[in-house]
């Protein structure tokens, strides 16, 4: 599990293709903090360490993270948020994040706002019912929070601090996708909603026989 508070950035030295899944090394900032089997969100996407070096951490992606995130178009220098997983006796910032991206979404709009960035984000209208108003979102690894939310949009905010942390504003511009996770208790309770409506709709359907 992790929290959306990003420690550092790396760089990503190769992208190496495996059929629809890929090798990914990327440059270690953590030095020995780090082992073999450990698990890292790269821009929010949980993947396990395969070998640890110095310099250098590698990892494989499967086939289904590659359709989902913007894992797919890393090339060699592309700046990434990491973040290891959250320890059991650490404290609990940001919000609960698994590293299971939902989509990709689009930034749309980039605005400064006093000394920071107001960012409009574009997303598949397909999952609407997972974003609300003041909610927690995790964009690129991020905890933010939602808001101006439409079917097919919202808008986050970034502080100076989170700017100053992560990928955004400096690497990120009009035009680049996002990786998002939606928060897991909201999708919890739509998935109930839509279960108890379709038993609902079917006693319904079974009074009427």
């Amino acid at each position: 599990m992790f929290t959306g508070i990003i420690e550092k950035t790396g760089v990503v030295r190769t992208v190496r293709a495996r059929g629809r899944e890929l090798e990914l090394k990327v440059g270690n900032p953590f030095g020995n903090e780090v082992r073999t089997g450990d698990s890292i969100a790269i821009d929010g996407v949980c993947l396990t360490a395969e070998t640890v070096a110095d310099t250098e951490l590698s990892f494989f992606v499967s086939a289904e993270t590659v359709k989902k995130s913007i894992v797919r178009s890393y090339n060699a220098g592309s700046v990434v948020n990491l973040e290891r997983a959250m320890r059991a006796d650490g404290r609990f910032d940001g919000h609960i994040v698994q590293g299971h991206v939902d989509t990709s979404g689009k930034i749309v709009k980039m605005k400064e706002i006093s000394a920071g960035v107001e960012i409009n984000v574009l997303f598949d209208a397909k999952f609407r019912n997972s974003v609300v108003e003041k909610g927690s979102v995790c964009v690129n690894g991020v905890s933010l929070t939602s808001y101006d939310v439409k079917d097919d949009s919202f808008i986050i905010s970034m502080i100076p601090e989170t700017l100053k942390r992560t990928t955004f504003f400096s690497f990120l511009k009009q035009g680049s996708e996002v990786n998002i996770e939606f928060d897991i208790l909201g999708k919890y309770v739509a998935r109930i909603m839509e279960t108890g409506s379709k038993e609902s709709n079917l006693k319904s359907l079974l009074e009427k026989l």
